[in-house]
C-alpha cells in the first residue's frame, strides 16, 4: 500500500509539473502579454467611446466606457483571470468585441484572442474602426 501511494505521489508530482511546463513555456519563448487593447482618439473633438467584449458564450467580460480629448490613447491591460483562461492549449479563445460612440456609430469584430494579440479601437472622423495585432 505504501509503495501505491508513494507510485501516486510521484505521479502527481510529475503531472503538475507537466501542466506547469505546458502553460509557462510560451511565455519563455514568445515574452510578456501584450495590453488587452488600446483606445485612440485621432479626432479633434472630445469622444466617448463604450468597449463591449463578450466571450464564444455570449458572457460578458468587460464593458467600460472611455473619454477621450482629442488625440488621447490609453490601454487596458489584460486581467490575470483573462490570461490563465487565454494560456490553456485546448481552450477556445473567440470574442466579440463591440465599440459604440456617444452618436451611436458603432463597429463589432469576432477575434481569437491568446496573451499575444492586442485589439486597437481607433476613432477617425466620427467613425470607430478594430484591428488586431498579435506578436
Amino acid at each position: 500500500m505504501e509503495e501505491v501511494n508513494k507510485k501516486l505521489r510521484h505521479l502527481g508530482i510529475a503531472l503538475l509539473i507537466l501542466a506547469g511546463f505546458l502553460i509557462i513555456l510560451p511565455y519563455l519563448f514568445m515574452g510578456p502579454p501584450t495590453s488587452f487593447f488600446y483606445v485612440e482618439n485621432g479626432d479633434e473633438t472630445n469622444h466617448t467611446v463604450l468597449i463591449k467584449i463578450v466571450d464564444s458564450n455570449s458572457k460578458p467580460i468587460f464593458e467600460e466606457n472611455y473619454k477621450l480629448s482629442p488625440h488621447e490613447k490609453t490601454e487596458e491591460s489584460k486581467s490575470l483571470w483573462l490570461l490563465l483562461k487565454m494560456s490553456f492549449p485546448l481552450s477556445k479563445n473567440n470574442y466579440t468585441i463591440k465599440a459604440t460612440l456617444e452618436n451611436n456609430i458603432s463597429t463589432e469584430e469576432s477575434v481569437s484572442l491568446n496573451p499575444w494579440t492586442s485589439l486597437y479601437i481607433s476613432v477617425i472622423d466620427e467613425s470607430v474602426f478594430i484591428d488586431s495585432l498579435q506578436v
